[in-house]
């Protein structure tokens, strides 16, 4: 891999990259630390946004500044999201008030963050769990993840045209392919500018981290892995020029170097957890195998468990593991590990390695 020289910019500020697009920070809590976004000069005149930050008061405070510096008031066509994560999503409403436009992104991914936002099929919480084994509707209030995300997502916005897989988007002073990758979120669109060597990869292609990818109960992806993982090998069309401009971290150039690295790191992981699958094994002990290790609390609790949930059904499509019948009877004590308090109750199923069962 290779990084664009350019530093990036402090949190509220603007590195200004070829072709006149303007790379944006803003501050997320935690150890994200920021998220970038991008202002991309309009096909006759005007911005248009791709990503708007969090909800939240300091990042509103980070916005007002350039919301002048660029007369954005009067100047911004409209915004372009990616998916529907609060960090992407979560200023859309209030900044397309503001600026009297309207936000597009794809039919998927307005429609999750319409669920997340209106607390849409609840009721498949408690189902879902029984299914798994775990206790969620513990696990969601010890997250406090309703709370959370309505606190950083300021509302619904007013949906443009949908964005779909294939689109050209021609708003732009740059052309733009649009791509939808289903995995990490439903919907998640990617921006390809091929003749400027530009992909604005949102959180799909990140050059430090790899991204979540969790199963949730109230989710629209049945395996959301495999389709992560086919949205990854598509990604291998990009040519090895392209500079890739992420959500978080640094643009670089090396996309094949980086894809290699996820694959190799999600090929251990499914070893990691064969390995572990020779004995049945709970959906918590499969967690406190991957994550038990880490000090997590609030909101990493869910993602440990919805990661650990969408490695094991993805195994369970490929066979390479089995569930076997719930037990007699209920579990009498806790397992060991930090997320063992989030055994469900009842019969537990077990899943086991296939060679093994």
């Amino acid at each position: 891999m290779e990084w664009l020289p350019t530093l990036p910019p402090a949190h509220g500020e603007v590195v200004e990259l070829e072709h006149g697009l303007q790379w944006i920070r803003l501050p997320v809590p935690g150890y994200l630390d920021h998220i970038n976004v991008w202002l991309a000069p309009g096909n006759h005149g005007g911005w248009w946004l791709v990503d708007t930050g969090l909800g939240l008061p300091v990042v509103r405070e980070a916005w007002r500044p350039l919301l002048a510096r660029y007369g954005l008031a009067t100047s911004l066509r409209g915004i372009l999201v990616t998916h529907h994560h609060p960090d992407h999503f979560g200023m859309a409403s209030w900044l397309a008030e503001y600026c009297g436009v309207s936000v597009t992104m794809s039919v998927g991914a307005f429609a999750a963050g319409a669920r997340v936002f209106q607390n849409a099929h609840a009721e498949r919480i408690p189902v879902f769990g029984e299914q798994w084994g775990v206790d969620y509707p513990r696990l969601l209030q010890d997250a406090r993840a309703g709370h959370v995300l309505r606190s950083v997502v300021g509302g619904l916005p007013p949906l443009a045209t949908p964005l779909a897989d294939g689109d050209s988007f021609t708003g732009t002073a740059l052309p733009f392919a649009v791509s939808l990758h289903d995995g990490h979120a439903e919907g998640h669109a990617c921006l390809h500018a091929a003749a400027a060597g530009l992909f604005i990869a949102g959180d799909e292609l990140l050059p430090t981290i790899s991204s979540n990818v969790s199963l949730y109960p109230q989710g629209g992806l049945d395996d959301p892995m495999g389709s992560h993982l086919t949205s990854l090998r598509r990604l291998r069309e990009l040519p090895a020029s392209t500079l890739v401009l992420p959500a978080h971290g640094r643009p670089f150039r090396g996309a094949h170097a980086r894809l290699d690295a996820l694959e190799a790191e999600h090929a251990g992981r499914f070893d990691q957890l064969l390995e572990f699958a020779r004995a049945p094994r709970t959906a918590i002990d499969f967690a406190n195998c991957l994550f038990g290790h880490r000090p997590l609390e609030g909101m990493n609790l869910l993602l440990a468990t919805g990661e650990t949930l969408a490695h094991v059904r993805y195994l369970l499509g490929t066979g390479a593991v089995l569930r076997l019948n719930a037990a007699d009877e209920p579990i009498e004590k806790a397992l060991e590990g930090r997320l063992s308090a989030y055994v469900g109750a009842g019969a537990v199923p077990r899943f086991v390695r296939a060679d093994c069962a």
